[in-house]
């Protein structure tokens, strides 16, 4: 979904650009932006380049202070010597719609998840109160780990992490009670957040093709069980390696239970844009919007 930053509100406008399936790494970047009728708001400022190619540039309240749909940004960006442009759309509204979904929401709804091979087993090399380091995790991506949690079992102490480098295999977590030493087991169970996210996105994409859009959407619990339904589903297609097993059977049932949900879904929808619930805005079903669709 595109980005959407919230009215009067200082924000980071982020993008990646691809080419050949992979992130590009720019020479150079510079971001034009354009309200939705046609006026420059940023005229070819400078963006910042991460390592990995993520290209930023800072709204600022100012930017922000009208809400409209379809501001474009055109990025000029410089690689191999050659200058090219993309051009991406975003939003500024009143409110965005939040998640309200947890692994822990996941796992209470199917407790065989929490025992899924979501975790990676090992032994320190070395260690701090706040970090695990052990150079077999260098497979895994940047970040793989981040939102999951860190367990030593001979201690008993479990800790969040916070943050993975994949070049040095260092696990960032919250900080144990006494350093990590060489030679401690450790157990790094993944979030299921990527999922979480996944399933998410899926929700606004089917609230926009059923001509609803999600910042208008005010109260996230509204979608808070088929979101979880669907996320539990995006979980366990993750884990079905073949057709018919465990988990292909899963990823297949709460597909079904989440499509029953969302019908079922009434949502305090803000049709004015106001950002108030009045009048007939706090009953919105979906099922009488999907049922007219297929007349």
């Amino acid at each position: 979904m595109r980005q959407q930053f919230l009215l009067n509100t200082p924000d980071k406008f982020q993008t990646y650009i691809y080419e050949s399936n992979r992130k590009l790494v720019s020479d150079a970047a510079f971001i034009t932006i354009y309200t939705p009728g046609g006026l420059h708001l940023v005229e070819r400022a400078p963006m910042t380049i991460a390592a990995d190619g993520l290209l930023s540039y800072e709204l600022g309240q100012e930017e922000n202070s009208i809400a409209a749909l379809n501001y474009k940004a055109v990025i000029e960006y410089v690689h191999a010597a050659r200058t090219h442009y993309a051009n991406i759309l975003y939003d500024v509204v009143r409110s965005r719609l939040g998640r309200v979904v947890t692994d822990e929401d996941l796992m209470a709804e199917l407790p065989q998840l929490r025992e899924s091979n979501w975790s990676v087993r090992g032994v320190a090399e070395s260690g701090s109160e706040t970090g695990i380091i052990d150079t077999g995790l260098k497979r895994y991506g940047d970040g793989y780990f981040t939102g999951g949690s860190a367990y030593l079992p001979a201690r008993g102490d479990r800790r969040e992490i916070t943050g993975f480098a994949a070049a040095s295999g260092t696990v960032t977590v919250e900080a144990f009670p006494e350093p990590v030493s060489s030679g401690d087991s450790y157990i790094l169970s993944r979030s299921f957040g990527k999922e979480i996210q996944r399933a998410f996105e899926k929700l606004e994409e089917r609230l926009t093709r059923l001509g609803r859009r999600p910042h208008l959407v005010l109260d996230p619990y509204d979608l808070r069980e088929a979101h979880i339904l669907l996320s539990v589903a995006e979980a366990c297609k993750g884990l079905a390696v073949e057709s018919k097993g465990l988990w292909w059977d899963f990823w297949k049932e709460y597909e079904r239970k989440a499509d029953a949900a969302i019908s079922e879904v009434t949502l305090k929808y803000d049709r004015t844009g106001d950002g108030l619930i009045s009048g007939t805005e706090g009953s919105h079903k979906l099922s009488s919007i999907l049922k007219a669709g297929r007349r």
